[in-house]
Parts: C-alpha cells; sequence; structure tokens
C-alpha cells in the first residue's frame, strides 16, 4: 500500500514553543492515523533566500534556481509530495517572511509561456501537479478579520485559523477549543486517507468567537499585560 506524503512546514520563529505548532502536530497526528508519511521542518531553522526575479529557472537552467542554499533538497520534496501543511502565526496581518521566501521559490515549478485557464491568465505547471496545501494560521486578536489577507494570498488552501490562540495556553482555553482541535486532527487523518472533508467539518477548522467571548479574551490580555508594565 503507497500512503500519502505529508510535507509540513512550520513558519514560526517560536518552532515548537507557539501555538502554531499545537496545530500543525494536530494535524500531524491525525493523519498518521491514517498511515500517511510526514516530513516535518521548522522553516527558521533552513537557510532560505527569496527569489531574486532572475527567471534564470526558466530560460538559463529550466526548472532549477541557481541559488545554492537548501530549497536545493526542499523543491524535490515539494514535487514529490501529496499535501502540503503549512503553519503561520499572523503578524502585521500577513504571514510570516519564512513562509513568504518559502513559497516564492516554487517559481521553479512554472513554464514561462501564459495560458488561459477557465478565464484566469497564468503559467502553466512545469511538474506533474502541486500537491494540495493546507493552511494553519493563528493570531492573538480575536476577530477571524486578521485572516483576511492570508485568505487572499492562498485562495487554493483548505483554511485551519485560530484566533486568540493563546488559549491554548491555559487549561480552560483548551477545553474551549477542543471540539475545534478535534475537528483539526479528523481533518488530518481524512485528509491523509484521500478523502474529502464536508461543510460541516471545514466550517469547525475556523474558530469564531461570541462577542461576549472576545470582550473576555481582550479584558484577560489587558490584564496580563498591565501584570508585565516595567514601571
Amino acid at each position: 500500500m503507497q500512503y500519502m506524503k505529508l510535507l509540513v512546514f512550520n513558519a514560526s520563529p517560536r518552532k515548537s514553543n507557539g501555538t502554531t505548532d499545537v496545530l500543525l502536530e494536530t494535524f500531524i497526528e491525525g493523519a498518521r492515523l491514517s498511515g500517511a508519511d510526514v516530513e516535518k521542518y521548522h522553516i527558521v531553522d533552513l537557510d532560505i533566500n527569496g527569489c531574486r526575479g532572475c527567471f534564470n529557472c526558466w530560460w538559463v537552467t529550466p526548472g532549477k534556481c541557481v541559488q545554492k542554499d537548501d530549497m536545493e533538497k526542499i523543491l524535490p520534496a515539494i514535487a514529490d509530495a501529496d499535501v502540503m501543511l503549512f503553519g503561520t502565526p499572523i503578524y502585521g496581518r500577513n504571514v510570516t517572511h519564512y513562509l513568504q521566501k518559502l513559497l516564492e521559490r516554487t517559481f521553479v515549478f512554472t513554464l514561462p509561456e501564459m495560458v488561459n485557464h477557465d478565464g484566469e491568465t497564468r503559467h502553466p505547471g512545469r511538474i506533474r501537479r502541486f500537491p494540495r496545501m493546507v493552511l494553519a494560521a493563528t493570531c492573538g486578536f480575536p476577530d477571524t478579520s486578521n485572516f483576511d489577507i492570508v485568505r487572499a494570498l492562498y485562495p487554493m488552501a483548505l483554511p485551519i485559523f485560530l484566533p486568540a490562540a493563546q488559549l491554548l495556553f491555559y487549561e480552560r482555553g483548551k477545553k474551549q477549543l477542543s471540539d475545534f482541535l478535534n475537528a483539526v486532527k479528523l481533518a488530518g487523518e481524512k485528509i491523509a486517507a484521500g478523502e474529502e472533508l464536508t461543510k460541516e467539518l471545514k466550517d469547525k477548522l475556523i474558530v469564531e468567537f461570541s462577542d461576549e467571548m472576545k470582550r473576555e479574551i481582550v479584558e484577560m490580555h489587558n490584564r496580563l499585560s498591565a501584570s508585565r508594565t516595567q514601571n
């Protein structure tokens, strides 16, 4: 039996100490229940430069980047993966630059020609297929509007969004988010098994807090902030 290959990238500079990694490990736990072959990286540990826009990968060294860094091993892994799971905290309403640099470098997977596909102009792919994308994002604010830029950047990715992710640091918060975490685990299991997710399950992957809960989160944060203020 051939198991699905899951390639995971944590774009948080806090690596395993942050809330982003909690979501990634929860998804991985579910994926392994379906026998997924998992390969995981903390991007901050990798030597990755941003795209130079030199276009050598189009016309000089077709399909290969001229830069010599860790993308030399990452790009073949992406081409071989079935699913890519990205995790990022939201800084300034955007993904971290670690993730941005990595995704810029996948430019080598495109051909230089322009084609029209379903009314949209794009470059055809150089590889057989790009892996299915899952994007797990966390932020400190309690509003899902903080993920608007992420949604626009990666509309093709299955979203897993957790606002006020700091709740994961508290036992009460973990209990409040138990249904969400169970949904993340189940999504990993089903995707690794090649199953489609129901709308009900997809909806559970995006946490929406009530106005009352938002006020409680804000008050809790402000109390903590005040207690840490240095006079």
